[in-house]
């Protein structure tokens, strides 16, 4: 209930916001990869039974911070809003953040290729770096799946960090695959 509430005034503030900016053909790279920056306090239904805020409420916060930055980008774009679907997510936890804690979530675009979008987050409590996630997605319209290119990113730009974290997901598709099928011979 607690991200619903925050999902619903984030987008109402956004669209007033968004009323007074102007509609472009062209969303430059600069725009792409300006940083999403929300602040958050974590509340009491924010927390799960220990003292510390839990690993999926971290995901939550991305979710609104990605969901802020391309209703931003379709806005600037002049097309209607696109969906998006995680197609896979890793974070790193570097300190526990508590109840009460403000909590600063910096999003940003990193790379994209055909397919993909990906994003970098970091968590920051009063300067200090609490926690860091990538965040690999698809985006999507009423059709279904879409290119990147609609929100004009062409070609690939890939960073190092996401093609190791891109051949680590096929080794682990590879090992998984190998696995379902000396289970299904043995059976």
């Amino acid at each position: 209930m607690n991200m619903l509430l925050r999902f619903f005034i984030m987008v109402s503030l956004l669209k007033q916001q968004l009323k007074q900016q102007s509609t472009s053909n062209y969303l430059s790279i600069e725009t792409l990869t300006a940083p999403t920056v929300r602040q958050y306090r974590v509340l009491p239904h924010d927390m799960g039974f220990r003292d510390h805020l839990p690993n999926y409420r971290y995901l939550s916060f991305i979710e609104l911070n990605i969901t802020k930055w391309l209703m931003n980008c379709c806005h600037q774009k002049g097309i209607k809003n696109l969906g998006w679907i995680i197609a896979m997510q890793e974070m790193v936890y570097l300190k526990q953040i508590k109840f009460l804690d403000k909590i600063t979530v910096n999003s940003m675009l990193v790379g994209w290729d055909k397919k993909y979008v990906y994003f970098e987050h970091r968590f920051f409590v009063k300067n200090q770096l609490m926690a860091v996630g990538m965040t690999k997605f698809v985006l999507t319209n009423k059709q279904g799946k879409c290119a990147t290119e609609v929100i004009d990113m062409t070609g690939e730009h890939l960073t190092e960090v996401i093609e190791s974290w891109n051949q680590h997901q096929v080794a682990i598709k590879a090992a998984k695959s190998t696995e379902l099928t000396k289970s299904t011979k043995a059976a």
